[in-house]
């Protein structure tokens, strides 16, 4: 029978992962009676997608889960909350929630994925409300596993654990932690939050400004120095990302009914904004997948 790498790394090296297991098995204990049957489904509660890209490119955005970029090959730049990291082959960076980010990797092969939050929850016990410091880290032999973490099963998820408990690992041996951001970065988390609370309705700049008590003029400068875009194209990219899902997920909708739901004024705004963003129609991105 054959075993891909993910498989054969537990049933080759067993004694390694026995010495890491004990370290995340309280962990892993903690996600419940309902990670003991690795064939169920946790739906929202223990999601995990991950998915392989080539030449790929992703506009700033953030989200309210938890995110790691593993480069297979060539060579590309994330941008994360303002700061670019050059990102080479057999490196990995480790996303917390609601990081701003944008991915340039046009000449790459990279490993994407985005999990919740609960099946990593050490590592927000070992942040302990800090903020940590992104960086590129080599990952060595654990290269091999992340490479084919999206091939990994998604209602697997006490496997799921244990591969990304180790990758945590990694990343947090060496990390830096920060105790507190700039008020500018606090800021711009603050609007982003708004924006994913609130992006189905009808908001603007002028009205994020007042709510948090800034001027119009600064706080456009300051997302757009930290982020690279102004709060409409902030706005918009948050919306298609949600569009996104909601079109996969919910196929039996139309296209003007998620445009709808994700907040935009019409389906022609939304049919611009979505072509702008993934380079196809939602018609397109739906079949595709």
């Amino acid at each position: 029978m054959r075993h891909t790498f993910l498989q054969a790394f537990f049933i080759i090296d067993y004694k390694t992962i026995d010495k890491i297991g004990k370290m995340v098995y309280n962990n892993v204990k903690r996600l419940g009676d309902f990670m003991r049957d690795q064939d169920i489904s946790f739906g929202e509660r223990y999601d995990f997608r991950c998915k392989y890209h080539k030449s790929w490119r992703v506009e700033t955005h953030s989200h309210e889960h938890s995110e790691l970029l593993y480069c297979k090959s060539g060579v590309g730049v994330a941008t994360v909350n303002g700061r670019e990291i050059v990102l080479g082959a057999g490196r990995l960076i480790w996303l917390p929630p609601n990081y701003i980010h944008r991915y340039d990797f046009f000449d790459a092969e990279v490993i994407c994925a985005e999990f919740s939050d609960d099946l990593v929850p050490l590592y927000f016990e070992k942040a302990r409300g800090r903020m940590l410091y992104v960086t590129a880290v080599d990952m060595g032999e654990l290269g091999l596993v992340t490479q084919e973490l999206h091939l990994a099963h998604r209602n697997k998820s006490m496997e799921i654990s244990g591969y990304l408990n180790l990758i945590c690992s990694k990343v947090t041996a060496g990390a830096v932690f920060e105790e507190k951001r700039s008020d500018n970065c606090n800021l711009c988390q603050k609007v982003i939050c708004y924006i994913s609370e609130n992006y189905t309705n009808d908001i603007d700049l002028g009205g994020v400004a007042r709510k948090f008590g800034y001027n119009e003029k600064y706080l456009s400068h300051t997302l757009h120095q930290l982020t690279g875009v102004h709060f409409s194209k902030l706005l918009s990219n948050y919306r298609v990302e949600r569009a996104m899902e909601l079109l996969l997920e919910n196929k039996e909708k139309s296209v003007s009914q998620i445009a709808a739901e994700c907040g935009f004024s019409s389906s022609n705004t939304f049919f611009r904004a979505f072509k702008e963003a993934t380079g196809k129609t939602p018609l397109e991105y739906r079949k595709q997948k």
